[in-house]
């Protein structure tokens, strides 16, 4: 069970830091360019993946962090499914 819970957090972690990076993507607009290189180091590969199976963009519109979130929601939901206790744990833990 503790190995299940430590997943949890790490995708709450990773999810968490896809939000990151796409807020700092934003700020290129305004010519900043803080995108650290463990974010990237980090990110880069999920990304990498997900457009390997899917092409993600559109014109100058990248749907690869939405496509990355739902993936995680998906895998969260369905350990949940599999194991019950697990939402449980989570809920413990968070009080």
């Amino acid at each position: 069970m503790q190995i299940l819970l430590a997943i949890i957090i790490f995708l709450e972690i990773i999810s968490y830091l896809i939000i990151f990076d796409v807020i700092l993507s934003w700020l290129i607009l305004f010519w900043l360019n803080l995108r650290p290189k463990f974010l990237a180091d980090i990110i880069d590969p999920i990304y990498k993946n997900i457009r390997k199976i899917i092409p993600t963009t559109f014109w100058p519109l990248d749907f690869t962090p939405i496509v990355a979130i739902i993936l995680i929601i998906f895998i969260k939901w369905a350990l949940y499914i599999v194991f019950p206790n697990l939402l449980v744990e989570v809920s413990n833990l968070m009080n």
